[in-house]
């Protein structure tokens, strides 16, 4: 049970992200013993607050929703070398300013991510303190939409950051009896591009930088059962906009809380559940929060 709490608690920090996808997602891969994983999750989550560049909160209420199916996978070759993928298809939906208002929504494909990764420190003898250690990187595609690039003055079609992004990090964890702990940290650097935008009358030019997260997390498990728990920190460069449009924009950082409860109800099955909330820790800048639920299924192949 212990060996696929990678995949069904912490693939879930883009569960419940921020407006458009604040990071990368962290990668499908593989920490366990498995030779091969496919993980299918859907979360439905509410944007609840905006907090502006200064800090300022203000509560959403608009009925904001968001839900994202996505399905990955990861396979092993070499013994120690392994490929993922995620791929994520998004809808996100508002009510118009009237009470009576209808739904609106928009679905579509979010940014898709490549990975590799590299067990560079096997777990092929007992020790009481030396961590499993996986090393990756990972490559976003921008195949959803930004917020720079929306049509829709709700935004209800950005889907995802819509930059290419290269990232590389590490996964550590250690098993203690019935309990698990695990340390991941990440850091990505996002690409300019050049687009046009419906605001402007001409060619304008992204320019987003570097980011990171950092997730620490610790689970209780049974022969059946895991509970667990991650709190994950987000950080974003400020994105800037020269062309026909200047604009300078500020840095974005918050937290992301996260519970769940997974099931092993065979070999090769198991299932979760996870709540996750953006409200709770750390202070907030440039960021739209959000509360998420998740349910995730796991079909994984042995070695």
């Amino acid at each position: 049970m212990k060996k696929i709490f990678l995949v069904l608690l912490f693939s879930g920090k883009a569960w419940g992200a921020a407006c458009c996808g604040g990071g990368l997602a962290l990668p499908a891969l593989i920490v366990g013993d498995d030779r091969a994983l496919l993980t299918t999750s859907y979360s439905y989550s509410e944007l609840r607050t905006d907090v502006s560049g200064d800090g300022v909160w203000r509560h959403r209420d608009d009925h904001s929703l968001s839900q994202i199916l996505r399905i990955e996978g990861a396979q092993i070759f070499k013994d120690r070398y392994q490929l993922g993928t995620s791929v994520p298809l998004v809808q996100r939906s508002a009510q118009t300013a009237e009470k009576s208002g209808a739904q609106r929504s928009s679905t579509g494909l979010g940014d898709v991510s490549l990975n590799a990764g590299y067990e560079y420190l096997p777990e092929w003898d007992y020790s009481a303190w030396r961590p499993r250690g996986l090393g990756f990187l990972q490559l976003t595609l921008p195949t959803g939409t930004s917020i720079y690039e929306s049509d829709d003055p709700a935004q209800l079609d950005a889907r995802g950051r819509g930059f290419w992004a290269l990232g590389a990090g590490t996964a550590l964890n250690k098993n203690f009896a019935r309990f698990d702990t695990s340390l991941i940290f990440e850091v990505h650097r996002s690409m300019a591009k050049k687009t046009r935008t419906a605001q402007a009358a001409g060619d304008v030019t992204i320019k987003p930088g570097w980011g990171g997260t950092l997730t620490a997390g610790a689970g209780w498990n049974t022969a059946h059962y895991r509970l667990g728990g991650a709190l994950t920190w987000t950080y974003e460069d400020p994105v800037d906009v020269s062309g026909a449009i200047e604009s300078s924009g500020a840095a974005q950082r918050y937290a992301t809380a996260l519970a769940s409860v997974s099931y092993l109800y065979s070999d090769d099955w198991s299932a979760a559940l996870a709540y996750s909330d953006q409200t709770l820790f750390g202070s907030p800048v440039n960021s739209t929060l959000s509360r998420a639920a998740v349910f995730s299924l796991q079909r994984k192949w042995a070695r």
